[in-house]
């Protein structure tokens, strides 16, 4: 029976990474701007009855002023999100330079040290701990000229995707229209073709995956939302010279799973303390506890246990989603695995395995 129940487990975990990769890697990249149009018009139906009620609009006028009011938002939104983003990033890399010349003095210190603790040890030992030193620092000596050549290569590839984003954004926009026009036909036609006991089994289980999905995600905006309050605030009074940019890039990073704010705090406030700006390094340590511990106290209370995936599940779910679709699939392979585990669980298949 012990066994019976391992084999169970390990099949459930292939069978959801199986579809992970599926879904992730061959479905999403085709159906996204579709899946997006099938999400906006779902938001916009509540408006769209509204219009047609209120104001007499046909269907099909309605849906183009909701559609079109909601992109509206988002793209307002987005651009004055990145206005903002635009100009911190710019001063940012202005002052590398700067940066980087600061850390020259503390570095160079602790790698004198390091050879002279090398000098104190036997030949062999000694001799060999002299050449990691200076082979570690000799390839970070050229670090300020790599990010520089890594942000020329990242910017050249959006410019480059331009085209490729216009086409997706055009796609799901569309897609929303329509698919807003024709949700009560599509809905009529898919009563008419489902058998009434398979109907009833589905809406069921759709109605179940709405609701965790639904859940926890607002759930995540809600711990995004209020880590980037925190690390905002907490950045602003460390007077740090970009705290909107540096809160936003933390927060994202913190909602990738496994990762968290520790991510980029830690080393920071190590770099702090090689420069000599101890108050510095202490209020990041300060500021990263109580992230750290915020979203610990308020995760339980917004994030069911019947929403989430087991630990090991979510590792293996990242690690495969990072090999096939790189830091995309970090995030796309997690959620996939999500959604048919609540499937599985909802779905009454469990029973035959």
């Amino acid at each position: 029976m012990k066994s019976r129940k391992i084999w169970r487990t390990v099949l459930l975990i292939l069978g959801i990474l199986a579809g992970a990769w599926v879904f992730g890697a061959l479905l999403l990249p085709v159906l996204l701007p579709f899946l997006i149009g099938l999400a906006v018009s779902q938001i916009a139906e509540k408006p769209v009855k509204l219009l047609q009620t209120r104001a007499h609009m046909p269907r099909w006028l309605a849906s183009g002023v909701c559609v079109l009011g909601l992109f509206a938002a988002l793209f307002g939104g987005m651009f004055l999100l990145c206005r903002l983003l635009c100009g911190e990033a710019a001063g940012l890399v202005r002052e590398l330079p700067e940066l980087a010349q600061g850390l020259q003095a503390p570095v160079s210190r602790i790698k004198t040290r390091l050879i002279a603790m090398a000098a104190r040890l036997p030949d062999g030992l000694g001799t060999g701990l002299r050449a990691g030193v200076e082979s570690f620092f000799k390839s970070g000596a050229g670090l300020g000229t790599k990010l520089y050549e890594t942000l020329f290569s990242w910017a050249s590839g959006v410019i480059g995707k331009l085209p490729d984003a216009v086409l997706f954004t055009v796609t799901a926009i569309l897609s929303s229209f329509m698919l807003s026009g024709e949700l009560p036909a599509i809905r009529s036609w898919l009563a008419r073709v489902i058998r009434p006991e398979w109907r009833q089994k589905a809406l069921s289980l759709l109605g179940h995956v709405r609701t965790t999905f639904g859940g926890w995600l607002r759930a995540q905006l809600k711990l995004m939302g209020v880590t980037f309050l925190i690390l905002n605030i907490g950045l602003m009074l460390l007077r740090v010279q970009y705290p909107v940019l540096d809160a936003l890039l933390i927060t994202i990073v913190d909602a990738l799973p496994v990762f968290g704010t520790g991510t980029v705090l830690i080393p920071w406030a190590i770099v702090m303390f090689l420069r000599g700006e101890t108050k510095k390094g202490v209020g990041l340590v300060i500021l990263y506890g109580t992230a750290a511990l915020s979203r610990q106290a308020l995760e339980p209370r917004l994030v069911g246990r019947q929403v989430g995936l087991n630990p090991v599940l979510t590792l293996l779910a990242l690690y495969a989603g990072y090999r096939l679709l790189g830091v995309a699939g970090m995030i796309l392979f997690p959620i996939s695995a999500m959604l048919l585990k609540q499937i599985w669980d909802h779905s009454g298949l469990q029973r035959d395995v």
